[in-house]
């Protein structure tokens, strides 16, 4: 993998590195980055992690259903039967599927696997593989800064997520996170219903594509003119007033 030179932003621990490298050397090291355990290797948030799920040789994972199969057999069977057919109802292959969930073991997870390994004596076909990654490709999108730029979720390790648990009150809590951020003017578009705010290392507060369009095209703030990058964006919570 290439890096590039700058500074790289981990939001997990708010912390700055000299550049994607260094970063990459504290994921690794960190515990509290998700853990890809075929690879044995740590990623930036979930975001990343699922990326390279569906992508990387060896790994047979539906990102929609989020799901993950034994053979690419199997999760072709599971695209085709699942996905692919309910975009073309008319498809003259509809016929050679079973109903999804008939005479299906509540208990049996393997049943795609061994229904893809039916179908396809010959192994999964090769344009379906197309994108598929080898660990000496050129991955360099594992660095791209703006998959930092996710919601808390993505942030953690899905086993410590699914131990912690959720309480009652999620619900309230959503609704609550909704409405964070509607009082918030962006001075560049002027919209206040922003889906994300971001703060510059300067203090200035813009929506998330008003300011990173404005990094990318002039590496200054768009108010004060002073220097920025995207990798320097921190997002801002913004509480609502209760008055």
């Amino acid at each position: 993998m290439s890096y590039t030179a700058g500074y790289s932003y981990c939001a997990a621990h708010d912390d700055y590195f000299t550049n994607a490298y260094e970063r990459d050397q504290h994921i690794q090291a960190s515990k509290d980055h998700p853990q890809c355990h075929i690879c044995d290797r740590r990623f930036l948030n979930l975001h990343t992690l699922r990326k390279h799920f569906v992508i990387a040789v060896g790994h047979h994972y539906c990102e929609e259903c989020r799901r993950h199969f034994k053979t690419a057999e199997g999760l072709e069977y599971h695209l085709d039967r699942v996905h692919r057919s309910s975009d073309d109802s008319d498809s003259d292959d509809e016929d050679d599927y079973p109903p999804y969930y008939q005479s299906v073991d509540d208990d049996d997870d393997d049943w795609e696997d061994e229904q893809g390994l039916e179908r396809y004596p010959d192994g999964v076909p090769p344009e379906s593989q197309a994108h598929k990654r080898a660990a000496d490709d050129d991955n360099s999108w594992e660095a791209w800064d703006d998959f930092d730029f996710e919601d808390e979720e993505d942030l953690v390790d899905p086993v410590s997520q699914e131990s912690n648990g959720e309480s009652d009150d999620e619900g309230e809590d959503d609704e609550d996170e909704e409405n964070l951020t509607h009082q918030f003017v962006c001075p560049m578009c002027e919209k206040d219903d922003c889906a994300a705010i971001y703060t510059t290392r300067c203090g200035h507060l813009f929506c998330a594509p008003c300011i990173t369009a404005a990094f990318k095209y002039t590496h200054e703030c768009p108010i004060c003119d002073e220097p920025g990058e995207v990798t320097q964006l921190r997002r801002l919570y913004v509480a609502a007033s209760d008055e």
